[in-house]
């Protein structure tokens, strides 16, 4: 997941969604329209980018990059412009996929998202501690 959202302008949401597809990628396990229910975008799937909050945009990307079913996830930030409800659905999904045995990578400055790691490690001036 990029900090940067990259959807595809001229795409709808749903379509961004199911752009691996599109590109030919091949076929998904995920069902897009589970992906737009548990990210709070079913309202908003057939709106383009451009009509999209930062944090509606956000979670797009996050769909987008679940639609595959991939084995590792690298999160920068995966809640930084969410609302509390949505950044919650955001780590319940991020959860569930570590305890299906992927493995996700979160990099967050949220000290609210530790709890919920497997795993913390904290950069303090250069330097990783545990």
């Amino acid at each position: 997941m990029f900090q940067q959202f990259h959807l595809i302008p001229y795409l709808t949401v749903l379509e961004n969604i199911r752009s691996p597809v599109l590109a030919g990628r091949g076929p998904s396990a995920a069902d897009p329209a589970d992906l737009l229910r548990r990210f709070n975008l079913e309202p908003r799937s057939g709106h383009l980018p451009a009509e999209l909050s930062t944090g509606e945009r956000q979670r797009a990307a996050l769909a987008r990059a679940l639609f595959n079913n991939p084995e590792l996830i690298l999160a920068d930030e995966p809640t930084g412009n969410l609302d509390d409800e949505n950044g919650r659905a955001v780590l319940e999904h991020l959860q569930t996929m570590a305890r299906e045995g992927r493995a996700v990578l979160v990099v967050t400055h949220d000290p609210r998202l530790k709890p919920h790691a497997t795993r913390a490690l904290n950069l303090v001036q250069g330097r990783l501690t545990a």
